[in-house]
């Protein structure tokens, strides 16, 4: 995307009441133009540190992206997310994330950052590897989508995601508080069981899960996502939600 189409879609993110910005990676100057247009808007980043199939060593630039950027000044930040899903997609195990996550939190704190730093995993990535994980969370993270789940309805997303959230609580000892980093549902494709994509579901769904547990979710995607295949079932391009506020 260009600066001055993503300047329009922070614009319009924050027209519709979001108060934050989810980030995957720092790639493709994507961090300065958003940081820049969320900062007009006095929207808060999520930043994220993406690990893909070249491993660790392969997301360390995106920390310096991180430090250079700042430089000291994280007032926007509201949280850094240390990989998205890189154990349950085998680009690292448990404990080399663990030592990743450290080694940023130790250079994020050097910077002057004081905000929390964390993962995101599906909850059985993270419940497997919460021995590994723990010690190094400053907040506990997964990506709960009601949709993978075959026995759950567009009207149950809401107690799925909000039971979810209490589960994932008790993963970590030490009362850390809990988020849902990943969430939607999707208005296209092929029914997982009793959970049906399609328009009328996807407002069902965000309706719902917004009532439950809005405070606590980062909702996944903005728009739809078409660079993406569209995967098994056909879902994976079409989780775009933010025509859906302003009246959800």
């Amino acid at each position: 995307m260009s600066t001055s189409a993503i300047a329009t879609e922070i614009a319009s993110i924050a027209a519709k009441g979001f108060s934050s910005v989810r980030l995957y990676s720092t790639d493709c100057n994507g961090l300065s133009a958003v940081a820049s247009a969320a900062a007009i808007h006095g929207l808060k980043l999520v930043l994220g540190i993406y690990i893909s199939d070249t491993g660790i060593v392969g997301a360390e630039d995106q920390v310096s992206d991180i430090l250079e950027h700042f430089e000291g000044d994280y007032s926007m930040v509201e949280m850094v997310v240390v990989g998205n899903e890189a154990i349950f997609n085998n680009y690292c195990s448990g404990v080399e994330l663990a030592a990743f996550i450290s080694s940023v939190s130790f250079a994020l704190q050097a910077a002057g950052y004081t905000g929390p730093v964390t993962t995101t995993e599906p909850m059985s990535t993270l419940q497997a590897n919460a021995e590994a994980l723990c010690d190094v969370l400053d907040v506990v993270g997964a990506n709960i989508h009601p949709f993978f789940n075959s026995d759950i309805t567009a009207a149950q997303a809401g107690a799925f995601v909000s039971a979810s959230l209490e589960e994932l609580a008790t993963y970590c000892p030490g009362d850390k508080e809990v988020w849902n980093l990943e969430s939607g549902w999707p208005s296209a494709g092929k029914a997982n069981g009793q959970a049906i994509p399609g328009q009328q579901e996807q407002q069902v769904a965000v309706a719902a899960i917004m009532a439950a547990a809005g405070g606590k979710c980062a909702m996944s995607s903005f728009v739809d996502d078409l660079w993406k295949a569209e995967g098994d079932l056909g879902v994976e391009q079409s989780w775009g939600c933010g025509h859906l506020f302003g009246r959800v």
